[in-house]
């Protein structure tokens, strides 16, 4: 054995010693437990946890800073999970994928045993992102470099190219929806000349509009208004049941293969600059999905959804701090924070790190082994206090996260307009809902437009020199291998459709105007004109600016155009479904909805706290006394008071006295 290796021996066992020290273990399990709920509540983000935490690092040794941060780290990732599980909120949009099967399985009366599958496998995943992190960093940092924009551009593609296979029977809307994302991402700043785009002469929307306020909208105002319409007193049914963290580990342990995989693919994606576990999450679980057997299980509570897009989005962490430590070049956003939360510690990422300092990487790499396999137990416990909302009825649970992701909107960047944004795409999700153009398909598009477009953008400038852009965008390696994967994910659906349309024939299909009378035809159809003057304000920009929004908006033209041709064409045993709802439930949704407004127009009147604490009361008192048509006692009515008081204490608590979130005053609080 040589000297190095000794060494590098020698500092692991220092680091294990270093992190088991009373003190940074209370850190550890306090960081772990800070990012875990920060994960869970909509609009804390994993930047946000972390960022959080950073100002608490500042009276401590460098050391314990480091593995707190390292903590709050690996718990943001995974709490966004249980939210995503429990109510089909993500808490996070890495968590999104998470949802597909895991509310499913909440839906199945399985909600315990999917926390413990998504608490297994993201220790899994981190742990595995951990030890690459641990044993490979410098060649993976090497390989990461080696990705150019139109490398980044093709995997954006390639990412997109998962619509074909998320919803089956509905790839053309599943694309629409895709394309609708990447439209709302070309709102504000060009980011190769800062030309204001569809600002139509709005500041507030020169900034765009953020992912994460959008995401809120997207999943928490717009299941919620859909768990309203529904006719059961609780979101799902739930009875405690023996053996369910048994039932997760043998799940765990049936698909360690794809366990791997799913970890291997995240902890790479997560080396790359900008992607991190927003991409590795849905990356991963299209591609175990489109190579499964029974790939239609997917979408309807299976373990293996659950397990694929937590594993990767967990590996992830580690694979964002490959460049971090070896380069200095943050993976993610997450990680450019820790490097600001260092830097403020006098230590700078990167190589000086490993030469001047490599006692303290080799104790933080320990450190984030530990947090992964103390998550474990961390995660354990609050899943059974987790798995209590359940028995909540939803009437109490709608107005509390439509309250809280009013107030996580806001605190995301101190802005009003973030809360309208909020509201505005958690109602207008709702209504593609109706129509069948899935929230999820928009999440995507948001996610993944900046990648592409700042991608084709820097290649355009790089094909300015001696290279053209046909070099770099077509016949680059790295290009002709995503170009290579992109038809193969587009066409493996297609062949498999051929295939098992050849041994069950469909019935032929027959013109009819039936789906004149189809919300869903309208709603594609007025897509398709907003499509239009999308394109028609696209026009107008400058040659630079306008390239992406011109392919955008042509693809939704086409998509809409095509949807709606295509809906005149129907086998005659297949009728035209959408998801109806009774005059009723849409009486509630509408009066919901008005009150979540009402409450936005009148906080500069009467203040925040105020403002929010009457949406709560009344949104409260409507679904206890008209919706579940409770008798008028004074009994009751302390109930629904003492909740909305209750509520907003909370969530005072949370943001006003935690994070400091100085809102907007009016004339009462």
């Amino acid at each position: 054995m040589d000297v190095e290796s000794v060494s590098i021996a020698s500092m692991l066992f220092a680091g294990v010693l270093e992190t088991c020290q009373p003190m940074n273990m209370l850190i550890l399990l306090v960081g772990l437990l800070v990012g875990i709920i920060g994960g869970m509540l909509p609009g804390i983000s994993t930047v946000t946890s972390v960022a959080l935490f950073v100002p608490f690092t500042f009276a401590m040794p460098t050391t314990t800073a480091f593995i707190g941060l390292g903590a709050v780290f690996c718990g943001a990732m995974y709490g966004g999970a249980n939210s995503a599980i429990l109510i089909n909120t993500p808490g996070q949009p890495a968590a999104m994928a998470t949802a597909f099967d895991g509310y499913p399985m909440t839906r199945k009366g399985k909600a315990e045993e999917a926390l413990y599958l998504a608490l297994l496998a993201s220790a899994f995943g981190g742990i595995f992102g951990t030890l690459v992190l641990l044993f490979f960093f410098e060649p993976l940092s090497l390989a990461a470099l080696e990705f150019g924009s139109e490398a980044f551009f093709w995997m954006g593609i390639f990412g997109l190219t998962t619509l074909s296979s998320m919803f089956p029977g509905q790839v053309m809307k599943g694309l629409l929806g895709g394309a609708i994302g990447l439209a709302i991402s070309t709102v504000g700043l060009d980011p190769s000349t800062a030309t204001a785009r569809f600002t139509f002469g709005s500041y507030a929307l020169v900034q765009g509009l953020d992912m994460v306020a959008v995401m809120i909208g997207l999943f928490s105002i717009s299941q919620m208004l859909s768990i309203l319409e529904s006719k059961d007193e609780f979101i799902a049914a739930y009875a405690k049941k023996a053996g369910a963290f048994r039932a997760a580990l043998g799940a765990i342990f049936g698909n360690l293969k794809k366990l791997c995989f799913s970890s291997s693919l995240g902890t790479f994606i997560g080396a790359l600059p900008g992607a991190g576990g927003n991409v590795a999450s849905i990356v991963a679980y299209n591609e175990v999905k489109r190579w499964d057997k029974h790939p239609d299980r997917f979408g309807t509570g299976v373990p293996e959804g659950v397990i694929v897009p937590e594993s990767a989005n967990n590996a992830s962490v580690g694979g964002a701090l490959v460049p971090l430590l070896s380069l200095g070049i943050p993976g993610s956003a997450t990680a450019a924070v820790l490097a600001g939360g260092l830097m403020a510690q006098g230590i700078t990422p990167g190589p000086q790190l490993m030469e001047m300092h490599p006692d303290l990487a080799y104790t933080f790499i320990i450190s984030m082994l530990i947090a992964n396999f103390a998550m474990i137990l961390v995660g354990f416990i609050l899943a059974k206090v987790c798995t209590r909302i359940l028995d909540v009825p939803k009437l109490y649970i709608i107005p509390a996260v439509i309250s809280l992701s009013i107030f996580g909107a806001y605190a995301l960047r101190s802005s009003m307009f973030d809360v309208l944004v909020m509201i505005a795409s958690g109602i207008g999700a709702w209504l593609m809902l109706k129509g069948r153009v899935m929230p999820a398909a928009i999440a995507l598009g948001l996610v993944l437009g900046p990648i592409i477009e700042e991608s084709l953008v820097t290649t355009m400038m790089r094909a300015q020199g001696n290279t053209t852009l046909a070099d770099l965008l077509l016949f680059s390696p790295l290009s002709m291998f995503f170009i290579a994967a992109c038809l193969m994910a587009l066409g493996l659906p297609w062949l498999l459709n051929r295939k098992r349309q050849r041994e069950a024939p469909a019935p032929a299909a027959v013109f009819s105007t039936a789906c004149l009378r189809s919300y869903a035809f309208w709603l594609v159809f007025v897509i398709g004109l907003v499509s239009a003057g999308y394109l028609w304000e696209a026009l107008k920009l400058a040659p630079t600016p306008r390239i992406f929004p011109l392919w955008v908006s042509s693809a939704m033209l086409a998509l809409s155009f095509l949807i709606c041709c295509s809906d005149f064409f129907r086998p005659q045993t297949q009728p035209e479904t959408e998801q109806t709802i009774t005059r009723e439930a849409r009486r509630h949704v509408l009066l919901y909805s008005l009150i979540l407004l009402g409450t936005y127009f009148v906080i500069q009147l009467l203040g925040f706290y105020s403002a929010c604490f009457i949406g709560v009361l009344l949104m409260t008192a409507y679904g206890v006394f008209c919706v579940g048509r409770t008798p008028v006692t004074a009994a009751a009515c302390a109930k629904v008071g003492a909740f909305s008081v209750c509520c907003l204490l909370v969530e005072y608590c949370c943001f006003g006295l935690l994070l400091r979130m100085q809102p907007p005053q009016g004339m009462l609080f």
